[in-house]
């Protein structure tokens, strides 16, 4: 864990957040995180502002202290979330790897597609002892579409081999789109905006849903299924898990916790863009997955990106002689790209690793 934790030259130790470092607090710090929060979001809709309100300082505190939250009464189907699953079983195991290889994202000019499980350690990215499909933001999906612009096509499998496959998952997107935006609605109110503060940066968001599975072994490897551990680059994610322990977050303490699947919600974590927009004040957390149950596990995140040509920089409200901007804006598109060229590592693309921070901090 050198490349996540380090000790400053005043003796404290820090760990890695998306955008820079955080100092670790003592275990017995009443800002210590030994669990994630669970936050009853039901009031999001409630048409009381004050109810609203009082929702999103919960949301936003724990955006700035932990990064991770679970939420729960967030409107989302119980059947959808079941169908979703469904969906991301049948892809895995009714068609053959040879078809899922017809959708590699390697030929995709974006990140959509298939991107098969990857032993090679000396690949940029290092081994992906996962599979998954990404699917792109469709303006067919988005109640609050302005026009059908999206932003690359992606690929289905045929209709003939997964039938209602498309049907389905467009009906969770739609869903998981609009709860995310009801999400950076209340983060805006919590932080003392307008409710409606954020709604630019979304009206065309670059945002990928990924069916993922975790096999409970794999054939080459000794290794449990897994990804290493990382930030995310866009607003937000929001996770649905099965029944398999597996997700786990960097405690501000420095010790890695649980993120223990709750029936019933959603783990929600802040990105770097949304960290960005606050000055580091949201944090973006490091997180890992660790599949050590030797069974298949199953998860669904949507990311929801920011518009491919919105700038991302410090609000003008974090900006002050004492707080200086700590990260240099960058159009939403350029930034999220550099993170995924470094981790799908297509061929002949340019990896690029100079960081966004203004400035180291000591």
């Amino acid at each position: 864990m050198t490349d996540i934790v380090r000790t400053t030259p005043d003796g404290y130790q820090e760990i890695r957040t998306g955008l820079g470092w955080r100092r670790v607090l003592s275990p017995k710090s009443t800002e210590a995180t030994t669990e994630l929060p669970v936050i009853d979001i039901g009031d999001t809709v409630h048409p009381d502002l004050e109810c609203r309100r009082a929702v999103a300082k919960k949301i936003c505190a724990a955006a700035e202290r932990t990064g991770f939250f679970y939420i729960r009464n967030h409107g989302v189907p119980d059947a959808l979330i079941e169908s979703i699953f469904d969906e991301a079983k049948r892809f895995c195991h009714e068609l053959t790897l040879e078809e899922k290889m017809e959708l590699d994202t390697e030929k995709h000019d974006h990140y959509y597609g298939y991107y098969p499980i990857k032993l090679n350690p000396d690949q940029p990215s290092g081994a992906k002892l996962n599979e998954s499909i990404n699917y792109g933001y469709e303006p067919s999906t988005d109640p609050e579409a302005a026009d059908d612009t999206n932003n690359g096509d992606n690929w289905w499998p045929p209709e003939e081999r997964l039938p209602g496959h498309q049907r389905n998952v467009k009906l969770f997107m739609s869903e998981v789109l609009q709860l995310a935006r009801r999400l950076m609605r209340m983060f805006a109110l919590g932080l003392d905006l307008d409710e409606h503060a954020f709604d630019y940066l979304a009206t065309r968001p670059y945002s990928i849903l990924k069916l993922a599975h975790y096999p409970g072994t794999i054939d080459g490897s000794e290794e449990p299924s897994a990804i290493r551990p990382h930030t995310d680059y866009e607003i937000l994610t929001l996770l649905l898990q099965d029944h398999i322990p597996s997700l786990e977050v960097l405690s501000n303490t420095g010790q890695w916790i649980q993120a223990t699947p709750i029936p019933g919600t959603f783990v929600v974590n802040i990105g770097d863009t949304m960290a960005m927009l606050t000055n580091g004040l949201f944090v973006s957390t490091m997180h890992r997955v660790l599949n050590t149950s030797r069974r298949t596990r199953y998860s669904v995140p949507f990311f929801l990106g920011a518009n491919q040509e919105a700038v991302i920089k410090a609000l003008d409200k974090y900006v002050t002689p004492e707080n200086p901007a700590k990260f240099q804006p960058m159009t939403s598109g350029e930034y999220i790209r550099r993170g995924l060229q470094a981790v799908y590592s297509k061929p002949n693309t340019e990896i690029v690793h100079e960081t966004i921070e203004i400035k180291a901090h000591w």
